[in-house]
């Protein structure tokens, strides 16, 4: 069995290959989002604590979270499922997929370490690679560098040097991504002016309706008048 072993602390990857079925044989009828040791995989991996996050069958065919069945299943799913693609609204389609418990038909095993052992595993804890992409919402920005709300966000976005393909010797460019919900003080304007309208139109509407009533009351009027000078008449 293969395990794709990911360090989200370094950020990297790395698959083993283990013939030995008793190195492996701990994982057996564990589920996925399920931490198990890694001790019997060799005095390395003494120490290290990993997250089940899925894996493959030997046909290939992915586990799926919240299918408690040790074996493939054929399963009628919609729009928004982990394993199909996007499809029509309405539209259903019966997919197979591994159960979430792990058991000897499995081939690939994703693994997520949580707890890092004494030993250090080349490729694996040994060097930290750089972020390649940082957070993009500016809440998330001032969480992830630990920012008051005095601090400009954007100095803070993580760039990145980009170097042309199509033109050799290109001088190298920084890419950095837009900052999503973002409160500036032209968003602030924008916002002060918005409420203005807004409650423009509404003083404009109680203004329209004061002068609207009061015509409805004057032609009332102008009919009551009307209607006793013509009873006056025929009386006379």
């Amino acid at each position: 069995m293969k395990f794709n072993i990911a360090n989200p602390a370094t950020g990297q990857q790395k698959t083993f290959d283990f013939d030995d079925e008793r190195k492996y044989r701990f994982t057996y009828d564990k589920r996925m989002s399920q931490e198990v040791e890694l001790d019997s995989l060799g005095d390395e991996f003494k120490g290290y604590v990993a997250r089940i996050g899925g894996g493959n069958d030997k046909q290939g065919f992915p586990m799926k979270q919240g299918v408690l069945l040790p074996y493939r299943v054929r399963l009628l799913l919609a729009d928004g499922h982990s394993v199909l693609p996007s499809t029509p609204k309405g539209e259903r389609k019966r997919k197979s997929v591994r159960g979430s418990i792990v058991g000897p038909d499995i081939a690939v095993l994703s693994l997520v370490i949580v707890k890092q052992g004494d030993a250090e595993i080349p490729g694996l804890t040994d060097t930290i690679l750089p972020k390649r992409l940082g957070p993009k919402r500016a809440t998330k920005i001032r969480r992830f560098f630990n920012l008051s709300k005095d601090d400009d966000v954007r100095k803070y976005v993580v760039r990145r040097e980009v170097v042309s393909k199509k033109k050799e010797g290109a001088k190298p460019y920084t890419k950095a991504p837009k900052i999503q919900r973002l409160v500036t003080p032209v968003r602030l304007q924008r916002r002060r002016h918005l409420h203005a309208v807004k409650r423009r139109r509404i003083e404009s509407q109680v203004t329209q309706k004061k002068e609207y009533e009061a015509l409805i009351k004057k032609r009332l009027d102008e009919r009551k008048v009307k209607l006793a000078a013509i009873k006056a008449s025929h009386k006379a």
